[in-house]
């Protein structure tokens, strides 16, 4: 009988640990990144709109025009 389970049971668990760790930390990056890139698309997007509504002609009231 191994009387030094134990042991080898905390180090395959650091191991395991460290990984799960090591792949949250990879997620969070890709997260990160997705969410950057989808601000920066929301940014052109807007960016794009106020350009077009900018671009649309107005008509302004004349100053001696009859209301209603």
């Amino acid at each position: 009988m191994r009387m030094n389970t134990t042991p080898d049971v905390v180090r395959i668990m650091g191991v395991l640990i460290r990984r799960a760790d090591a792949e949250l930390a990879r997620s969070a990056a890709r997260n990160a990144a997705h969410s950057v890139e989808a601000e920066r698309a929301r940014r052109l997007e807007d960016a794009r709109t106020m350009r077009d509504l900018q671009s649309i002609p107005t008509v302004r009231p004349q100053s001696g025009a009859a209301r209603g």
